[in-house]
């Protein structure tokens, strides 16, 4: 059920309004359908007319210009004063659907901004903790949509989108950027429908509570709804929570308050936002990642979770997304990624190109530095210890940078493929194993 938008009256300049989510205020401009309001918190804001409302009936007119508004104080007396009257609450018009009359209609279908994953006109809160790259990735998704193309296995919703940051500075954004649109074959001139908006050491609340605990809109959000109704994104990435929401986490209502302003612009504009948060240590700890109180859970119609493995065997540059909580879709599918130069890229269990590219040199390096060894008089063994191959080649000068964990892989590969094989050599009081190419004899088989 949707409220009323139509205006109430033609206005001018001068006229007392309210608003239903600022209040009440005065009218101090009016262009294109737009009215410049004086609220009575101070703000001046601009909100289309059809929000604007008469205001409420005061509860005592005044009779003329000197009596004032609000009753005054009556002096102290023994006996209680009677209770104020309540006041009449304002009426309202809902629209009201016979779901009988959808027969015969074709059923809509649901928008996504990714497909499973990211709803249109709903926000999806993405948990993740400091440094697993949670930012890194909405950039890259909001990039790759306004790039019209594909990442991670993904395809985001071609159009525009808007990233406002407020941990990172302008420079930052430029790096990743540049990174993002070289790894999807771009430019950063291809970049035309993003639109970035870092905050990083500004004030960047977008909503703070008044003493009653009522959560209210600040400037900077009512700035960044205006901006978002004119560019019209598909999708609205807000980074990050502990930054942007002026509340208490743990507070449900306030929780709910908060998520409920990002959806009414989401529906308002047809995007999809993404809210951007940190686990608390109890989430962590779970492995739900959530934090604060349930109300961001429950408000929200998406939850992601970005981790990555632990475990002293672990790739520190693996990461998976889990699907949380998804109203319209399956909960637990698992996306894993790497971070590869800059950038996260797919790990479904293959290698990709890049990492292929390192496991080709990786090999031709290891053939080389094994030729050279053996051609010095030097032995080197396949098993761990003080003759370990790819130890002692990693130490060399002419290792070109690979480590010994690529050279491991490179030697188990070389090893499958009878590239390499181990020959036994000395005498038969002292035999010793060697490894060697296969291509080269420098020893008894």
């Amino acid at each position: 059920m949707t409220a009323s938008t139509q205006p109430d009256t033609e206005w001018t300049r001068g006229d007392r309004v309210r608003h239903g989510m600022w209040g009440g205020g005065a009218i101090i401009a009016l262009s294109d359908g737009r009215a410049m309001v004086k609220f009575n918190d101070g703000e001046i804001r601009s909100v289309g007319v059809q929000y604007l409302k008469k205001p409420w009936p005061l509860p005592h007119p005044p009779a003329n210009d000197n009596e004032p508004t609000e009753p005054q104080a009556s002096p102290p007396s023994r006996q209680a004063s009677p209770a104020p009257a309540p006041q009449a609450m304002p009426s309202r018009t809902i629209e009201v659907i016979t779901p009988s009359e959808w027969h015969g209609l074709p059923v809509p279908e649901r928008e996504w901004y990714v497909d499973d994953l990211i709803p249109m006109r709903q926000v999806t809160i993405v948990y993740g903790d400091g440094g697993t790259g949670k930012s890194l990735w909405a950039l890259q998704v909001g990039a790759a949509g306004a790039m019209g193309v594909q990442t991670l296995g993904l395809t985001p919703e071609a159009g525009r989108t808007f990233y406002l940051g407020a941990e990172d500075e302008a420079d930052e954004f430029h790096r990743r950027l540049i990174d993002i649109t070289h790894a999807h074959g771009k430019h950063l001139k291809d970049l035309s429908d993003f639109r970035l908006a870092p905050l990083a050491g500004m004030d960047a609340l977008l909503s703070i509570p008044d003493r009653t605990g009522n959560m209210h809109p600040t400037p900077l959000w009512t700035a960044t709804a205006d901006y978002v109704r004119d560019f019209k994104p598909n999708l609205v990435v807000l980074d990050t929570v502990a930054d942007l929401f002026g509340g208490d986490e743990i507070k449900r209502g306030q929780a709910r308050q908060f998520i409920g302003m990002l959806k009414g612009l989401a529906i308002e504009v047809n995007c999809a936002v993404i809210l951007l948060a940190h686990p608390s240590v109890d989430g962590m700890r779970t492995g739900t990642g959530s934090s604060g109180s349930t109300g961001w859970s429950n408000s929200a119609r998406s939850r992601l979770y970005l981790t990555r493995p632990e475990g002293k065997e672990a790739d520190p540059d693996l990461r998976i997304l889990k699907t949380m909580k998804i109203n319209y879709g399956k909960v637990g599918n698992e996306l894993k990624m790497k971070w590869h130069e800059g950038v996260f890229v797919l790990d479904d269990g293959r290698p990709n190109m890049g990492a292929q590219m390192l496991n080709a040199k990786a090999e031709r390096v290891f053939q080389d530095l094994l030729s050279a060894i053996n051609r010095g008089g030097e032995r080197v063994a396949k098993t761990k210890g003080t003759n370990y191959a790819p130890k002692i080649m990693a130490e060399r000068p002419d290792a070109e940078g690979m480590s010994v964990s690529l050279l491991e892989g490179a030697m188990q590969r070389l090893f499958v493929a009878g590239d390499i094989r181990i020959v036994t050599e000395g005498p038969p009081s002292k035999r010793r194993q060697k490894l060697v190419l296969a291509s080269e004899d420098f020893g008894p088989s």
